[in-house]
């Protein structure tokens, strides 16, 4: 395995006007399961292709360890795709002792390394059987087995590999994924749009949109303290809500409510908080911060007591809330209800930068949950 620095990394596609990468600086520490997630066009497969030396970077360097490896230059990298690549000639053993074979092992250490392989993806009674026999999450499976089967693989790289799985194994798959690189220690990089699979399967995940890594953390500090309005929205089911606020002389408003103390500096930011930092309530006084309540989608009950998510427009701009549904009674929607916000564990944003700065809910408790 190997520890992978990335400097500056830029690339361009030929006649692009402009570039997909726009310097990608990214540490990813020797066994550690990575993952690039984005939407589609944030260049998420462009860097892995980059990676495995399918693709040139134009500018920055790559370091395997301390060395820095070039376009073209022998990497040992292993790469996964969307879709299974089988020799189809090969029954499952054949597949994955290809490499092995190439690689000069002989017959009983291929074997031993198969089986290990094979007994570690619960394949090993598949051994025997040609690729057009399988099912399309077998086939994944032999192929993940065809990139884990040679030790002296630097990197594992996964592009999107659950894309053709059905919904219905990708949780048993992606469990699996995790174990195996646990149990082998070994470095991956994992491609998806799919945070749920990056939250479930990363140490760290780099958030990418539009050619550019916005932030890289553990999926804690993602949802708790995302450093940009983008990661706050894409990470979480539903995103962060955010409200237009201001600050003046130390205080936040929002509108003409007074939400709380900071030490920002003066000037319009955005507050973004968590659905479940905050609740909707009945209406109480003329301090509260109306809203009105669009519906609600109940998740759950516990005890009879429904809950869920309360879907609301505040000010012009929609917010969510999880919490007790009959918080607010029995009325019919749409209704006005006020707003209870966990100021101290929102986070203001200015020009779709989280902005460091101390927050404080009001000493009388009307704008704190």
């Amino acid at each position: 395995m190997a520890r992978i620095t990335l400097n500056g990394i830029q690339h361009r596609y030929p006649g692009a006007p402009d570039a997909t990468l726009k310097g990608i600086d990214l540490v990813i520490n020797d066994g550690e399961a990575h993952a690039l997630l984005g939407g589609s066009g944030a260049g998420k497969t462009t860097l892995l292709n980059v990676l495995s030396g399918l693709s040139e970077a134009f500018a920055g360097e790559i370091c395997f360890d301390s060395k820095v490896v070039r376009f073209g230059e022998r990497r040992n990298v292993a790469q996964v795709f969307q879709f299974p690549v089988l020799y189809e000639g090969l029954d499952v053993r054949g597949n994955l002792e290809f490499a092995l074979k190439n690689a000069g092992w002989k017959r009983g250490a291929r074997h031993e390394r198969v089986a290990d392989i094979a007994a570690k993806l619960e394949i090993a009674d598949l051994l025997n059987r040609r690729p057009k026999d399988l099912t399309l999450f077998q086939k994944q499976l032999v192929a993940i087995g065809k990139a884990l089967v040679r030790p002296d693989i630097a990197l594992v790289l996964l592009d999107e590999p659950l894309t053709a799985v059905a919904p219905a194994t990708k949780w048993r798959l992606r469990v699996m994924l995790k174990r195996i690189q646990r149990s082998l220690g070994m470095t991956m990089i994992y491609v998806t749009h799919d945070q749920t699979e990056a939250l479930t399967f990363a140490d760290r995940i780099s958030v990418m949109d539009a050619g550019a890594i916005i932030q890289t953390d553990t999926a804690q500090a993602l949802y708790e303290r995302p450093l940009h309005e983008h990661v706050g929205y894409f990470i979480g089911s539903p995103g962060m809500s955010f409200l237009n606020t201001r600050v003046q002389d130390n205080q936040l408003w929002l509108a003409d409510t007074l939400l709380g103390s900071t030490d920002a500096a003066p000037g319009l930011y955005k507050l973004g908080f968590r659905p479940e930092w905050a609740r909707i309530v009945p209406l109480n006084d003329d301090h509260d911060i109306v809203l009105t309540v669009e519906r609600t989608r109940i998740e759950h009950s516990d005890r009879g007591v429904p809950f869920g998510l309360m879907n609301a427009v505040c000010d012009g701009e929609r917010l969510h809330t999880r919490q007790q549904l009959n918080e607010v009674g029995s009325v019919t929607l749409p209704a006005q209800a006020a707003l209870k916000i966990d100021i101290a564990r929102c986070s203001l944003y200015r020009d779709g930068w989280r902005v460091d700065g101390l927050l404080g809910g009001l000493l009388d408790g009307h704008a704190v949950g």
